[in-house]
């Protein structure tokens, strides 16, 4: 069997986030998180993550992101209580875009995996701002980083 299509799991992706949306609106925003925190238990073991630092993990998440064909590229850098994530060409870009234009919560789902990944070091991350879709195919998002401590 041959690699699913980026743009069938663009569409499909784009369908259910849609669906749901349309039945729950806003509530929508608690699948996003639960989505990332469920995937990145099922990649917890099999990546080895607990073994490494924040940085490291971040890392690890970021080149397993690009092996499976989300992204060609990806990038966090962290400072200061902020975070900038810079992914290239993921391939949910067209439906992202669509759902954002129509007001309705897009899917994120790379930036809830990460975000999922912060809580588990002890950070809380928030959304600053909406995504910026660059012409060269980028999308950039920034972060802005709290120690649950406080």
């Amino acid at each position: 069997m041959g690699c699913i299509d980026p743009r069938f799991f663009d569409k499909e992706i784009y369908a259910i986030y849609r669906a749901v949306n349309e039945k729950i609106g806003e509530e929508t925003w608690w699948i996003v998180w639960r989505a990332g925190e469920i995937l990145l238990d099922e990649l917890w073991g099999e990546l080895g993550l607990s073994s490494l630092g924040l940085g490291e993990a971040l890392k690890k998440l970021g080149e397993w992101l690009k092996s499976v064909g989300y992204v060609e590229d990806i990038e966090v850098r962290l400072r200061d209580g902020e975070a900038e994530y810079i992914m290239t060409e993921p391939v949910i870009t067209p439906g992202a875009k669509r759902l954002i234009d129509e007001g309705m919560v897009p899917p994120h789902i790379s930036t809830s995996l990460l975000f999922a990944l912060l809580k588990r070091y002890g950070y809380r991350a928030e959304m600053a701002g909406d995504p910026v879709f660059l012409e060269d195919g980028r999308v950039l998002e920034r972060w802005r980083l709290v120690k649950l401590d406080e």
